[in-house]
């Protein structure tokens, strides 16, 4: 059984279920997709309809395996974009690819996919990085890297976007974003998800 945080949580959104007329497009994440998941589908409205899926549970778990599998089985997707490294902190690198590469291999039979890096995190007050995590986001983001490259997917260099974002953009809890640092990200989502669409 894959380790489990004190708490755990899933949330979803589909969108305009009954039409037909556009592409339809899944993400799937934690936390930061579910900040920035309502900018992204109102920054492509009209070019296609944008679902969610987001969760704490681990890459290592099978929930959520089976969570991603069933939402992204439920429709036709033209594209997924995964962007899910801020839990299980308990995973190395090795494990975290592995796993990741597997539900890709499920994925990949369904629909276009594209890959997203993973965030920086600050301890609460954004003093200072958090050591620990950010070491885990340097794991995880060279992760995607060779998976992107094995696998030949685009990357969506969400780490980067993250950089730009200033204080004011930030959450104090130093993982999460206000509406100004989310709406930097939704644009990186947006813009890649139109280049898999093209």
């Amino acid at each position: 059984m894959a380790e489990k945080e004190r708490w755990e949580w899933i949330q979803s959104w589909c969108d305009e279920t009954a039409s037909r007329e556009l592409p339809r497009v899944l993400l799937v994440g934690d936390s930061i997709t579910r900040g920035y998941q309502d900018m992204v589908r109102k920054k492509l409205a009209g070019i296609c309809y944008v679902d969610y899926i987001a969760t704490s549970y681990a890459v290592d778990s099978s929930i959520y395996n089976s969570i991603v599998k069933v939402m992204a089985s439920d429709d036709k997707y033209d594209v997924i974009h995964i962007n899910h490294g801020l839990h299980g902190k308990h995973m190395a690198k090795r494990t975290y690819k592995s796993r990741m590469k597997k539900l890709l291999a499920f994925l990949s039979k369904k629909s276009r996919l594209i890959l997203a890096n993973t965030t920086n995190v600050y301890h609460y007050g954004m003093r200072r990085p958090d050591g620990t995590w950010m070491k885990r986001v340097k794991e995880r983001n060279q992760a995607i890297s060779e998976l992107a490259s094995e696998l030949n997917l685009p990357v969506d260099d969400l780490f980067s976007a993250c950089l730009t974002v200033d204080w004011e953009g930030r959450s104090i809890d130093g993982t999460h974003y206000e509406a100004a640092g989310y709406d930097i990200l939704a644009s990186s989502v947006a813009e890649s998800i139109k280049k898999a669409l093209d």
